[in-house]
C-alpha cells in the first residue's frame, strides 16, 4: 500500500502497482484455483477487500482504487462461480493492527486481526459474500447494506 494522493509525482506509478497485486493477482489467482474448485465441486474464493473499495481516503487515493476494482472483480467472480458451487467472499475491513496499517499509521485505531478471521469464517458458515468484520468497516456495511442486497448482490439480469 502507497501512502499518496492522486496530484503527487509517483501516483500513476503507485497506481500501476497496486493494481497489479490487488486486481491483476486476484484475476490470476481466480483462473489459478476455479478450474481446481470446480473438479472438486466447488469450494470458496474469498478475497480482502477494504473499506477502502466504497469509500476513497485522498491521502491512500491509489490503494482505493486499485481495491474499487478489486471489488467489482470480486463481484464478478461471485457470478462466474456460483453455478460451480464456489462460494465468494468479499471482505472489507477498515484498520487492522498488521504490519501494513501500522506502517500506514493506524497503529492507535486498528483493530485485532483475529476480527477477520471470525468474519471470514462467519460468512463461510452463513454464505453471505460481504464481510464487514470491525467497528469502522461495519458502520460503513450499515450504511452500504441496502445498496448492497438491492443492486450488487441482487440479479439484475433477471427479467
Amino acid at each position: 500500500m502507497h501512502i499518496v494522493n492522486p496530484l503527487a509525482n509517483n501516483a500513476v506509478a503507485a497506481l500501476q502497482e497496486e493494481m497489479e497485486v490487488n486486481v491483476y493477482g486476484l484475476i490470476r489467482m481466480a483462473q489459478a484455483f476455479s478450474p481446481m474448485l470446480k473438479i472438486n465441486g466447488g469450494g470458496a474464493l474469498v478475497q480482502l477487500n477494504s473499506v477502502a473499495s466504497m469509500k476513497n481516503f485522498v491521502d491512500f487515493a491509489t490503494y482505493s482504487a486499485s481495491k474499487a476494482a478489486s471489488y467489482s472483480i470480486t463481484q464478478a467472480l461471485r457470478d462466474s462461480l456460483q453455478a460451480q458451487g464456489t462460494l465468494v467472499v468479499s471482505v472489507h475491513p477498515g484498520p487492522i493492527a498488521t504490519d501494513m496499517g501500522n506502517s500506514a499509521g493506524f497503529g492507535e485505531v486498528a483493530e485485532p486481526p483475529g476480527l477477520v478471521a471470525q468474519g471470514i469464517i462467519a460468512a463461510l458458515e452463513s454464505g453471505d459474500f460481504h464481510v464487514f468484520p470491525d467497528t469502522m468497516a461495519k458502520q460503513i456495511g450499515a450504511a452500504y447494506q441496502d445498496f448492497a442486497t438491492n443492486i450488487v448482490e441482487a440479479n439484475l439480469m433477471e427479467g
